[in-house]
């Protein structure tokens, strides 16, 4: 009797099967919505204006190699937020996908959430172009005694990292917390609110001085610093932040990404339980990143 019931109560392997062929479908045809959306092809078109005239310049970061990350982070990250946003309203007013049997919304969510991926993708491509071209013409100090934040003066294991958690994983954050803030606030002007509240509340810890603990709060870490010279107001060296482990610090936005999946995943009351328990070991992975990266 109880092995019947439990083959009564457990989804049969084809019905899982056609589940997850059912939410790739629904994926794919999101991150199609997504690339042809105008607020990520613009973003797009920039960027590769700046990688052209990087080419011709011989560019190859100069005395602030890790700059690349923050326009990742911009156009990418802020950009994609209202992407996102837009298309997970546009489900929200939608139940099904033309050509596409009705679903859930809570897997409607998730799929939503797959095609931020592309947006991430995007991140991967513009540092691979960073890598490509610093290895062309390698960035320097002014003068060259000086370190920058990049392989030589640092270890692989440093830049790696920093590069990682700055640029594809901050354009795939932007995106997810657009879903997030679309579900749990789908009013007329969230999308708006969201973008100043995101821009503003990375933007303090980046500036504040007063600890490395401050910096890494941030959901969007800043992990190093520019210095100036005085008389110029020149950039003439990087530097990583003391006191931050860039390798630790990847591993707390990555659980801050996997905590916006969740969030955006609760709005609905189905398997509400094994995501509060994802929820909750994505806190403690966050806590200890974020505890091991100051240590």
């Amino acid at each position: 009797m109880s092995a019947g019931l439990i083959h009564a109560e457990s989804p049969a392997p084809a019905a899982v099967a056609d589940g997850r062929a059912t939410l790739l479908a629904l994926a794919r045809a999101d991150a199609r919505r997504y690339v042809r959306h105008p607020l990520f092809v613009l973003p797009c078109a920039v960027v590769l204006v700046m990688v052209v005239a990087s080419v011709v310049q011989r560019d190859g970061g100069g005395t602030d190699p890790m700059f690349g990350t923050m326009m990742i982070a911009f156009f990418f990250g802020v950009f994609g937020f209202l992407v996102a946003h837009r298309l997970t309203n546009s489900m929200l007013r939608t139940r099904e996908l033309a050509g596409v049997l009705p679903v859930g919304r809570q897997v409607r969510t998730l799929s939503l959430c797959l095609a931020c991926l592309v947006s991430a993708a995007a991140g991967t491509a513009t540092v691979g172009f960073m890598l490509v071209t610093a290895a062309f013409w390698p960035p320097d100090g002014e003068p060259s005694s000086l370190p920058v934040a990049w392989f030589g003066d640092y270890p692989a294991s440093t830049v790696l990292p920093a590069l990682i958690a700055m640029g594809p994983v901050a354009a795939l954050g932007g995106p997810l917390l657009g879903v997030v803030v679309a579900r749990w606030m789908p009013f007329r002007g969230s999308g708006l609110l969201g973008v100043v509240v995101l821009v503003v509340a990375t933007a303090i810890p980046a500036s504040d001085s007063r600890g490395s603990d401050i910096r890494l709060a941030s959901a969007w870490p800043v992990l190093m610093d520019e210095h100036v010279d005085p008389d110029t107001e020149q950039i003439i060296s990087t530097t990583f932040v003391p006191g931050i482990t860039p390798g630790w610090a990847l591993g707390w936005v990555l659980c801050l990404c996997g905590l916006a999946v969740v969030a955006a995943l609760l709005r609905d009351p189905q398997h509400r339980r094994p995501l509060l328990f994802a929820g909750a070991g994505l806190t403690l992975a966050a806590a200890a990143c974020y505890a091991l990266a100051l240590a």
